[in-house]
């Protein structure tokens, strides 16, 4: 008994020693334990009975993410605080401003919540703060509490993470699809797992920009295409199915959404996503193969043809050069009679 008492208070002294450094170990995870899940409600400013699943697990995935790294340091530079001029000197410069930002991002919220989390390792929090950006977007975003008690329980902390990232644009992102799939629009076909709104949050976080890149510029403008076809449920399901690591639409990507959403539909998509100039060229090919080949093609030809002469009449110019040789069949029939062959002599004895 005396070993076991001996024991703790040895992990006491441990724990406290290693509150002041900053480490982030097992012991201290421990810690803060539970407290992370009030740290997203607090910066959410949602109900304390809305659950936060995995927390923890989250911030220790995270703080080895540079997509997060790089947000934190994107807004360090937006304030542009850092002055220092050594390696040292910059990163001591910005362990302090990832504090203060945190500490200005939570004034709000309960100092016995805050202070567990100021003494966690420097990635830890950046991820923190990255989460109480999140919170602020999603207040700004969705003001009502019902709403976002539910985009919080639904999407995870890893959602609050995404908006925190990639900013309001990314709350928008996210309402919508979890009125989607609540509405029942977005369709999952067979082979495909169920997607709930945090698989939206997983794909932001873990690729960062790329993954963002490649729904602003391949899913957004193309809602209802992915939504419908069942290539969104694919796409949040397995995101590197589809995208490459700079957010492109990568060859496998484009035969996964041909056969999903078909090809004229996919050529569009990856035409929008190349620029306009490339578009109409991949929709004609597409067209060309989904229409005038197989058993149906002479058909699409013939009428192709005949739609194409059928517009060309709106002309005039056509009309004139292509109806000249049936312009007789537009003109009244004249009948000439031939004069009858009199004398000189046989007209005077008439008149006398």
């Amino acid at each position: 008994m005396m070993v076991i008492c001996y024991r703790m208070r040895v992990y006491r002294a441990l724990i406290l020693l290693l509150l002041p450094l900053g480490v982030y170990s097992p012991v201290l995870a421990q810690g803060v334990r539970g407290v992370m899940e009030d740290f997203v409600r607090g910066t959410a400013r949602v109900t304390n009975d809305i659950p936060v699943k995995k927390v923890d697990d989250l911030v220790a995935e995270l703080s080895k993410s540079r997509a997060v790294r790089g947000a934190v340091d994107a807004e360090i530079r937006k304030a542009g605080r850092i002055v220092g001029t050594g390696d040292v000197a910059r990163g001591a410069a910005r362990s302090d401003e990832v504090l203060r930002l945190l500490r200005s991002a939570t004034s709000e919220l309960n100092p016995n919540v805050i202070r567990p989390i100021e003494q966690l390792d420097e990635s830890s929090r950046d991820v923190a703060l990255v989460l109480a950006r999140g919170g602020e977007d999603l207040i700004g975003t969705v003001p009502d509490l019902a709403t976002r008690g539910r985009l919080l329980r639904e999407g995870g902390p890893e959602t609050v993470a995404a908006v925190g990232m990639f900013g309001p644009d990314a709350a928008r992102a996210a309402l919508k699809l979890d009125e989607a799939l609540r509405g029942g629009s977005v369709i999952v076909k067979d082979g495909t797992r169920a997607i709930t709104l945090a698989d939206f949050g997983g794909a932001m976080t873990r690729s960062g920009e790329a993954s963002w890149g490649f729904w602003k510029e391949y899913v957004q403008p193309h809602w209802k295409i992915w939504a419908a076809s069942g290539a969104l449920a694919a796409y949040l399901a397995n995101p590197q199915y589809f995208q490459d690591a700079a957010g492109k639409l990568t060859e496998a990507g484009f035969e996964h959404l041909t056969k999903f959403a078909g090809a004229v539909a996919a050529a569009a998509i990856r035409g929008m996503g190349q620029g306009s100039g490339s578009a109409a060229k991949k929709v004609s090919h597409a067209i060309g193969d989904t229409f005038f080949i197989g058993q149906n093609g002479i058909y699409a030809v013939v009428g192709t043809l005949a739609f194409l002469g059928g517009v060309s009449l709106l002309f005039r110019r056509v009309r004139h050069w292509l109806l000249r040789p049936l312009r007789w069949l537009n003109q009244s029939l004249r009948i000439q009679t031939r004069p009858s062959l009199k004398s000189p002599g046989d007209s005077d004895g008439n008149r006398s």
